[in-house]
């Protein structure tokens, strides 16, 4: 009798630990690389990750502005939301030395694209690469 019950409760335990395998496992979030995008002239560069996790995506990496150039480097993002709409962020660095590390939450989306432009510490002057997709459902 008490062995019965020893192997029912340790088969609860096993069942119990297999439906928690899964949950966990979803628990792990998806990365997609991307990049590298050059500004027209060469002088700027970003790459990064987009990241699934909850609650929607999060697009990170860093904005190179590469020494001995004139100016600052410009990223601009634009997307899509999953449930209509549109977002868009804009990111600058002026160093000439150290890379700009960034990370912005765009919530659930279909689609992202970045390019890469150069400007004054101000404003986005010109030499601006095509946009180019970062991420998009379904591939």
């Amino acid at each position: 009798m008490i062995v019965r019950a020893l192997a029912a409760g340790a088969a609860m335990l096993i069942a119990s630990a297999s439906v928690a395998v899964p949950a966990s496992a979803s628990a792990n979030p998806e990365t997609w690389s991307w990049g590298s995008i050059y500004s027209a002239d060469r002088a700027g560069k970003a790459k990064g990750q987009v990241l699934l996790d909850r609650p929607g995506f999060v697009v990170s990496g860093k904005l190179y502005d590469f020494p001995g150039r004139p100016g600052c480097s410009w990223l601009q993002f634009r997307w899509e939301k999953d449930g209509g709409g549109k977002g868009h962020r804009t990111y600058r660095n002026c160093s000439g030395t150290r890379p700009l590390e960034f990370s912005v939450a765009t919530g659930y989306m279909l689609s992202i694209e970045g390019r890469v432009c150069r400007g004054t510490a101000r404003k986005i002057t010109g030499n601006c690469s095509v946009w180019e997709g970062v991420w998009a459902q379904g591939g």
